[in-house]
């Protein structure tokens, strides 16, 4: 009975071995395998899907991958692909994270989307109250009428006077040129800046990337930055924290002094509804420009923090921004400054 058994055992091994030999070479070559040497850009895309945390199947067009759009160089080798397929096999740790930079790269070229690249609230919040505590105590520091408004007058029946009594229908409220031609333009230029500096798609993208001055995605970051800016001068003026609120704006009224014509004031008109977002991006386009074309001469010829300190008047509102996040003046979130 025995000398039956073992030969049929023994052929059913063969037989499994020989089964098990033509599925591997039918078998699709693994993650670990190095990439073949001519590499289509769907190929690519699903390498780079694959390396990236929380990235959804691409479904990129091949013409995404052009030379003007080619994601940083960090995304152009696939290491981080083979490495994250193989430590899932393997069990070992998982492929090291991007840096901001990285992250910001890839989302930038539309290779990673989702929760990664969505702005970023709590902390753009926080800095636009920075900078409305700011701004408010610099009024309260220059103006003895704010100061007096703030002490004597009931909060909120006088802030509801003042928001009822604001000249909308009114276009020039008739402060001084500094004012609303330098000083509301460079409010709105210092929260686009806060804007970009936490939404990964805009943080670090400066004018004509690529070399295109109507390049898509840096227009659709700026044009969502102007929709926030608008909201923040909505409450700036109008707003609980406001100048009608803190400054009383809007409570009294007295003739324009200069003109002769009987026109009055009472320190409110539409116009800073407009000047502060459209102004402000004509502002903060032109810092765009001084980053691209005059820092990178200055950044490559010294590393001296106090004279980069001191070059803040050519980009004040980025600079400001910058404080706002607890950043040094001469940050920037892409890796052109030799210090950070």
């Amino acid at each position: 009975m025995r000398a039956k058994v073992l030969p049929a055992t023994a052929l059913s091994f063969v037989r499994a071995a020989l089964a098990i030999a033509a599925l591997s070479a039918c078998a699709p070559p693994s993650f670990a395998a190095e990439a073949p040497a001519t590499e289509t850009p769907a190929t690519a895309s699903a390498a780079l899907s694959a390396a990236l945390p929380d990235a959804p199947a691409s479904h990129l067009p091949a013409e995404s991958f052009s030379a003007d759009s080619q994601p940083a160089p960090a995304y152009a080798e696939l290491s981080l692909a083979s490495s994250a397929a193989a430590s899932q096999v393997s069990g070992e740790a998982p492929a090291p994270k991007l840096d901001k930079w990285e992250l910001d790269s890839a989302c930038q070229s539309g290779t990673l989307r989702g929760k990664p690249c969505k702005l970023d609230w709590p902390p753009m919040l926080w800095e636009m109250f920075e900078a409305t505590t700011v701004e408010s105590a610099g009024n309260l520091a220059t103006d003895s009428d704010t100061r007096n408004a703030i002490t004597t007058h009931p909060y909120w029946a006088t802030y509801i006077k003042c928001v009822h009594q604001y000249r909308y229908r009114q276009w020039t409220d008739y402060t001084p040129f500094l004012v609303h031609d330098i000083g509301h333009p460079m409010q709105g230029a210092s929260i686009y800046s806060i804007y970009e500096q936490n939404d990964p798609k805009s943080r670090g993208l400066l004018l004509a990337p690529n070399g295109r001055f109507w390049e898509g995605n840096f227009w659709r970051s700026r044009f969502k930055a102007m929709a926030v800016v608008t909201l923040f001068e909505i409450q700036w003026k109008i707003g609980p924290v406001s100048e009608a609120a803190i400054g009383n704006s809007g409570y009294n009224t007295y003739p324009v002094p200069g003109l002769t014509h009987g026109q009055t004031t009472n320190e409110t008109g539409f116009q800073d509804f407009v000047i502060t977002p459209v102004y402000g991006l004509g502002w903060n386009l032109a810092e765009d420009a001084v980053d691209k074309y005059v820092m990178p001469h200055i950044w490559r010829r010294t590393h001296n923090k106090l004279l980069l300190t001191l070059l803040l008047p050519l980009t004040p509102c980025r600079d400001a921004a910058n404080w706002l996040r607890y950043k040094p003046a001469y940050y920037r979130d892409y890796p052109l400054t030799p210090l950070r």
